[in-house]
């Protein structure tokens, strides 16, 4: 009986593995392929026999990739990831992979899994985040426009009604200028929508302008907030503008500390990620490898917010104006790179912001 629960349970075993969309390989001391599970074979477009006894390195698009990371596994004896890794030439639609290596026994074998991700939804949210840039333009056009001239008529005469007035019946005169001039502030970032001054792209150091915009988080808004850098010092300068950096990143900020409430909790990453290739209006292709992530410990983003919140007045906070996250957009757009949300496995909501080297830009 133990034999047949031995067995059985190897094959529920089997059969789990090979449910997984993904591939799973078992690497030998020698850096062979020793055996191969799950869908190996139909993502790699490589055959079984082909592949046992092989050489990981001959996995097609990152058998170099795959090999550096076994070995630093291996060598540091602990699992380690590799995530966006380019997928050189693409296999079909998969331009990217995330490695997956842990060691497996006391022989020096390593489990590698490999996860592919295609590009196309990650294409789909930079095309979002454009078109909230673009509504965003045209809305304001036309509402900074119609609401800014009749406002300063209503304020000028509120303040001749409060002249006229004793002091014990000015505060409805003065209630209305408080409105009028709230309003007012709300169709200044409008008009920053529809009439943006020209900005030139320059060469940024990334961490000045986060630095910058966490000495102002923890002046200001966020001073009970605990905020945790996490960043790449070795990053090379990225195109952009370093004011509409700070704009953006500070907004960024701001939205995690509203979200997280009080025990806010905020975890800022830099890296530097391979893969992340888009298509300019001009046809030609760029790379994005400059990753900078915000992480909270928020209640995440609604299922029914996560396509529309960068649009305009879109917003999951109550009395909020949705303007915050579509400036974002705006920006980001305009620099060339692309912004993206998503709620965190462990829970809260991430936004990563993609940026171009400087480099390639005067290349």
């Amino acid at each position: 009986m133990a034999g047949q629960a031995a067995e059985q349970s190897a094959l529920q075993a089997q059969e789990v593995l090979h449910s997984l969309y993904q591939a799973v390989i078992l690497v030998a001391p020698e850096d062979t392929i020793q055996s191969v599970f799950a869908h190996t074979e139909s993502i790699f477009e490589q055959s079984k026999e082909s592949l046992l006894g092989s050489s990981v390195s001959v996995l097609r698009g990152v058998g170099h990739a795959v090999t550096d990371l076994i070995e630093r596994s291996r060598s540091e004896h602990t699992p380690l990831n590799s995530y966006d890794v380019s997928c050189l030439p693409p296999i079909g639609d998969v331009e990217l992979m995330d490695l997956h290596a842990h060691p497996y026994g006391n022989d020096g074998s390593v489990l590698l899994t490999v996860q592919p991700r295609r590009i196309t939804a990650f294409l789909e949210k930079k095309d979002q985040m454009d078109a909230a840039a673009r509504s965003v333009s045209g809305l304001a056009s036309m509402l900074a426009h119609e609401i800014k001239n009749p406002l300063s008529g209503i304020r000028g005469a509120a303040q001749l009604m409060g002249r006229a007035l004793d002091e014990k019946n000015t505060q409805l005169p003065q209630l209305i200028c408080k409105e009028v001039d709230r309003i007012k502030s709300l169709v200044d970032e409008l008009e920053t929508f529809s009439n943006p001054a020209e900005q030139s792209l320059n060469a940024v150091n990334i961490h000045e302008v986060l630095d910058h915009v966490l000495n102002l988080v923890a002046a200001g808004f966020g001073a009970k907030a605990v905020i945790r850098p996490q960043f790449d010092p070795s990053l090379p300068l990225v195109s952009g503008n370093f004011d509409r950096l700070i704009q953006v990143f500070l907004n960024l900020a701001k939205n995690a500390v509203e979200a997280a409430g009080p025990e806010a909790d905020l975890i800022i990453t830099t890296a530097y990620r391979h893969g992340i290739w888009l298509k300019a209006a001009n046809g030609k292709r760029m790379r994005l490898p400059i990753e900078v992530s915000i992480r909270d410990n928020g209640p995440g983003i609604p299922e029914d917010l996560k396509s529309h919140l960068f649009d305009p007045f879109v917003s999951g906070k109550t009395g909020g104006t949705g303007l915050g996250l579509a400036l974002v957009a705006r920006f980001v757009s305009e620099m060339d790179g692309t912004v993206t949300c998503d709620n965190h496995p462990n829970g809260g909501a991430i936004f990563k912001v993609q940026l171009m080297l400087h480099e390639d830009i005067s290349a």
